[in-house]
This record gives C-alpha cells, structure tokens and sequence, in this order.
C-alpha cells in the first residue's frame, strides 16, 4: 500500500514537472509518468490478488480447523458414550451381584426365623450359611429327626435352591 501511495505521489509530481518543459521533456515526462502509473497499477493488482490469496488461505484453514474439531468432538462424544455404557454395564453387574447377596442373607435370616419359631430345634445349635441359595447347615443336634426337621424346614423357604445338610447326630 506504501509503494502504491509513492508511485501515485512520484505520478502526480513528475506531471507538475511536465508543466515547466519543453515538448521532447514534456513527451518524456508523460511517458515516463505513465509507466509510473501502470507500475502503481500493477503494484495494486498484485497486492489484491496477495490479498485473495491469503483470504483463500485462510478460508481453507479455518474449514480445516472446524473438521479437525468436528472429528475431534465426534471422538470425544464416542469415548464418553463408551464410558459411560461400560460404567452402566458395571453398575448392573454390581447390583446383581449386591442383589444375590442380599438375597443370600435374607434366606439366611428366613432358615433361622423359621428354626427359631419350631419348638423341637434349638435355633443356637445349628449354623446356616447360603451362597447363591445353596443352604449349608451345619452344627450338632441331639438327633437325626432334629437334623431332618432342620433340613425340611430350610427346603421350605422361598429362595432356597438347595440344602446340604452337613448337622452331626450327638451320639
């Protein structure tokens, strides 16, 4: 732009001059002032085609910066969906397994209700255990009807898969 105020400067000073020539300095001067103007005009074209140049440069960035942010963001919403299914898919398991547990301990807690309401078992001599609704019992009776009784009573709560009777008969 400076190069282009000069030339339009030098111009518009070398036709003042002319005025104070003669015919052949003044054909020179003209001359002369028109290859300034053309030089001027060239310089202008240039630095507007620069200028596109660099506006298309900056255009094709600019797309570029926004697919890079796009792919970007895209990544970033597939890792957190990722995430957060996997997370979902522990926390199931977690509770499932939370659930059996607390299953588990709640037909624990049934065998010994129900044993502690039958008169002929002494709740205190026998020991019950579950996993995953198999009822272990365990201990010593005095009898092999008691340990029996204790068996068919475990069998009997909503829950229970299984008893393994493992009680010993006192002799």
């Amino acid at each position: 732009m400076k190069n282009m105020n000069r030339l339009a400067l030098l111009a518009f000073l070398s036709t003042l001059t002319v005025a104070a020539c003669s015919p052949s300095e003044r054909e020179q001067a003209e001359d002369s002032a028109e290859e300034t103007m053309q030089q001027a005009e060239d310089a202008a074209e240039e630095a507007a085609d620069e200028t596109q140049d660099a506006a298309n440069d900056a255009a094709d960035a600019s797309g570029d910066a926004w697919d890079e942010t796009k792919d970007a963001a895209d990544d970033a919403w597939e890792e957190t969906k990722a995430s957060a299914d996997s997370a979902w898919d522990e926390t199931q398991e977690a509770a499932g397994e939370a659930g059996d547990y607390l299953s588990d301990a709640a037909i624990t807690t049934r065998v010994k209700a129900a044993f502690a309401e039958a008169a002929q078992l002494d709740a205190l001599d026998i020991n019950v255990e579950t996993i995953d609704g198999v009822v272990v019992l365990s201990g010593v009776v005095a009898s092999q009807d008691v340990a029996d009784l204790a068996a068919q009573l475990a069998e009997g709560i909503e829950g229970v898969e299984s008893v393994e009777n493992d009680i010993e008969v006192q002799n």
